[in-house]
C-alpha cells in the first residue's frame, strides 16, 4: 500500500435520526476520461483528533523527505550560538575590516579570519586565547565563515598574535579613513585618555608593579582616542607607570604621521594638562579643549571665589542663573569668559549639581569622621594599657589627613582614666583618651568656596568682530562629551574584559588591546544603531549588552530522529522581539537559512 497516494474520505449516513460520518482511504485515477475513486481501506468511526491526525500523517508522506516517527524520537542534541554571533559579524563585514590586514588570499584561514573570530569572541562571550577554538566549535561561525574547525587552533591563535600587531597601524588608518568618509562631522572633536590594565605574570617588558586605577597591581597603560561618537580610531599599550602629563608627546608624534589631525580638536583630561604639553600643541596648530587642575582656579582667575563660599545648596537650582557675570548654557553649566592669555583662552563653568554633590560629599566626609572618632573612642575606653598621648593623637590625624578635612576639622584630646584588673583580682588606673571633634563651620564653608566650579582652557582664541569664532558653549560642549572616552574604556574593562591579561610577550599583550578594540568597535556600532533606532517591543534595549542577551536564544539546534537514524539541522524560531531587534541594527537577512543549509550539507561531506 503506498500511502503517498492515498487521501483521506469519509461519508455521511443517517440512523433513525442521527447522521454518522466514517472515514476510509481512498485512491483516485483516471478512466474513460473521468476521475474515479477507490476504497482502499475502511477506517470506520473516527474522532476530530483521529481524522486529524491521519490528515495530517498522509499530507506529511507526500513531502519527499518525509518520515515517520515519535516525539520521544525526536532529540536536540546540540546547540549552536547564532544570531548574536551573527550580528556582530555583520558589523565586521560592513565596516570591511578585513582589508585592514591585507590577506594574500593565498592561505585557507589568514590573519584577518583568526582576528575576527577573537573580536567576535569578546563581543559575545570573552575567553582566554586558548580556550577561543572551543567557543568558535559551539557557534554556527564554521558554516558562516566556511572555516575547517580544524584550522582554529591555539597554536595557530599565538602565532597570529604577532601578525595582527603587525598590522595595528593599518587597521588604526582603516577606521579613521572609513570614519572620516562616512561621518566627517563626528571627527571635528576626538577624546584621548588613558587607563590601565592589570597582569596575572611577571615577564612581560612592558608591564611595571605600581599604583594603578586598580590600585597597586602589576599593570600597562591603555592609550585610545575616540571620535565624537565614542567610534575608536587609534590606540597603543604604554609601559605600566606612564605619567599621564607624558604621552602628549608621544600621541602628537602618532597622529601627526598618521592623519590630519590639524583639522581637528584633540579633547584631553586635566590630567594631562601641563604648560609644556600646552604650548607643544599650540606651537605644532594644534587645536584643544581641556581643563585645568581645581588648584589654579583662583590663580588664573585673580576671582576672589570666597563670595561664593556661602552659597547654599538647597537654593541653587533657583539662585545659580544670578551668579555674577554667569550665561546659561543649561540647566547644568553656566558659564563666564575669563581672559585670554597669550594662545591660552579660559572659560570658567559652574555646575549646579556638582556644586550640590560637593557640599553634601564634605558634609558626608565630616560625618563618617565623626562615627569613626566614636568607634576609636570606644576601644580607647576599653584599652587594657595605659595609651601614650603623641601615638593616639596621630591616629585621629592620620584619618583627618586621609579624609582632607584637617583645614577645618581638628580633634581635641582629653586625658582619661579607666579601671584594670590584675590577675590577683586588684584593680589599678589605665591611662587613656578620649577624642572630640571641633568643625570650624566657617572654614568649612571656605573650604567649599571652589565647589561647581571648573575652568576649561583652550587655544580656540581666533574672534571677528570682538567675538570669538567658537562661541563659549561650543567650546564647553566637547569637554563634556568626553563621557564617549570614559564609555569606551568602561566596556573594554566591564563587558570586553580586557584584564586580565593571560600572554606576556610585547607583540602579544599588543595584539590582545588591538581584539579588544575591534570587538568594542563592534558593540559601539551596535549601540548607535539601537539609539539611533528605538522600537515598539524592544524599546527599552539600547545597549549591546541587552541586544547579545535577547538574541543569544536563536540558535542553530543540530536534531537527531533516533528511529530512522536521522540528523538534521535547524534554526530557533526568531521571536517578534528579535525580528525587531534585527530590524533595528539594519541586519534582518539574517533569519534566512542559508547558514542551516550549510550545516545541513556539512552532515554529507
Amino acid at each position: 500500500m503506498d500511502l503517498t497516494k492515498l487521501h483521506l474520505h469519509w461519508g455521511e449516513s443517517r440512523y433513525k435520526g442521527k447522521t454518522y460520518r466514517s472515514y476510509s482511504l481512498a485512491r483516485t485515477y483516471r478512466q474513460d476520461k473521468k476521475n474515479r475513486k477507490e476504497i482502499v481501506l475502511q477506517l470506520g468511526k473516527l474522532s476530530d483528533e483521529e481524522a486529524a491526525r491521519w490528515h495530517n500523517l498522509l499530507e506529511a508522506l507526500k513531502e519527499n523527505d518525509s518520515f515517520v516517527t515519535t516525539l520521544n524520537d525526536i532529540v536536540v542534541m546540540e546547540h549552536f550560538s547564532y544570531l548574536d554571533v551573527a550580528v556582530a559579524n555583520v558589523i565586521w563585514d560592513k565596516w570591511e575590516l578585513d582589508d585592514a590586514f591585507g590577506d594574500d588570499g593565498k592561505r585557507k584561514l589568514g590573519v584577518s579570519g583568526i582576528a575576527r573570530i577573537l573580536a567576535l569572541n569578546r563581543c559575545i562571550d570573552p575567553a582566554a586565547k586558548s580556550q577561543t577554538p572551543e567557543w568558535f566549535n559551539r557557534t554556527a561561525l564554521p558554516w558562516m565563515l566556511d572555516i575547517d574547525p580544524e584550522l582554529v587552533n591555539p597554536s595557530r591563535i599565538f602565532r597570529e598574535l604577532d601578525a595582527i600587531d603587525k598590522h595595528k597601524e593599518s587597521i588604526c588608518k582603516h577606521l579613521f579613513e572609513r570614519i572620516s568618509r562616512d561621518d566627517p562631522n563626528s571627527m571635528k572633536s576626538v577624546f584621548y585618555d588613558l587607563s590601565s590594565t592589570t597582569f596575572t605574570g611577571t615577564r612581560c617588558v612592558l608591564m611595571k608593579w605600581g599604583h594603578c586605577k586598580e590600585g597597586y597591581h602589576n599593570h600597562v597603560v591603555l592609550a585610545l582616542v575616540v571620535n565624537q561618537q565614542g567610534l575608536p580610531f587609534y590606540w597603543e599599550v604604554l609601559p605600566g607607570g606612564t605619567a599621564d602629563s607624558k604621552t602628549i608627546t608621544w600621541l602628537l608624534s602618532r597622529l601627526r604621521e598618521c592623519f590630519k589631525i590639524n583639522e581637528t580638536t584633540l579633547v584631553f583630561d586635566r590630567g594631562m594638562v601641563s604648560d609644556d604639553n600646552l604650548a607643544l600643541l599650540e606651537t605644532s596648530k594644534i587645536k584643544y579643549i581641556s581643563a585645568m587642575d581645581k588648584s589654579q582656579l583662583e590663580p588664573i582667575t585673580g576671582i576672589n571665589f570666597t563670595v561664593f563660599s556661602h552659597l547654599d545648596p538647597d537654593g541653587m537650582d533657583l539662585h545659580a542663573a544670578d551668579l555674577p557675570g554667569f550665561a546659561k548654557l543649561n540647566d547644568e553649566t553656566f558659564y563666564r569668559e575669563v581672559k585670554v592669555v597669550g594662545e591660552r583662552r579660559y572659560i570658567l563653568c559652574f555646575n549646579p549639581q556638582l556644586f550640590k554633590d560637593q557640599r553634601h560629599g564634605r558634609k558626608g566626609t565630616v560625618a563618617d569622621f565623626q562615627a569613626f572618632v566614636e568607634e576609636l573612642n570606644v576601644e580607647l575606653c576599653a584599652a587594657k594599657k595605659s595609651r601614650q598621648r603623641k601615638s593616639t593623637s596621630e591616629k585621629f590625624k592620620g584619618r583627618l589627613a586621609k579624609d582632607k578635612l584637617t583645614d577645618f576639622v581638628s580633634i581635641k584630646l582629653q586625658m582619661t582614666h579607666v579601671k584594670g584588673k590584675s590577675p590577683d583580682g586588684s584593680e589599678y588606673k589605665i591611662r587613656t583618651y578620649r577624642g572630640t571633634v571641633c568643625v570650624d563651620e566657617m572654614g568649612m564653608l571656605q573650604a567649599g568656596r571652589l565647589d561647581g566650579f571648573w575652568l576649561l582652557v583652550t587655544n580656540h582664541r581666533e574672534m571677528t568682530r570682538a567675538e570669538f569664532n567658537m562661541s563659549a558653549p561650543n567650546a564647553i560642549g566637547p569637554y563634556r562629551e568626553k563621557v564617549a572616552i570614559e564609555g569606551a574604556f568602561r566596556d573594554i574593562k566591564s563587558f570586553v574584559k580586557v584584564a586580565p591579561v593571560h600572554v606576556w610577550t610585547e607583540a602579544h599583550v599588543k595584539a590582545h588591546f588591538t581584539i579588544c578594540i575591534l570587538s568594542h568597535f563592534i558593540n559601539r556600532v551596535l549601540t548607535l544603531q539601537l539609539h539611533k533606532n528605538l522600537g515598539k517591543l524592544t524599546r527599552q534595549i539600547v545597549s549591546h549588552e541587552k541586544l547579545f542577551a535577547e538574541l543569544s536564544d536563536c540558535m542553530i539546534d543540530r536534531i537527531e530522529v533516533e528511529n530512522v537514524h536521522l540528523s538534521t539541522y535547524k534554526m530557533t524560531r526568531s521571536t517578534a522581539e528579535q525580528r525587531e531587534l534585527l530590524c533595528r541594527v539594519g541586519t534582518d537577512n539574517l533569519l534566512s537559512l542559508d547558514v542551516v543549509e550549510k550545516a545541513k550539507s556539512s552532515l554529507n561531506n
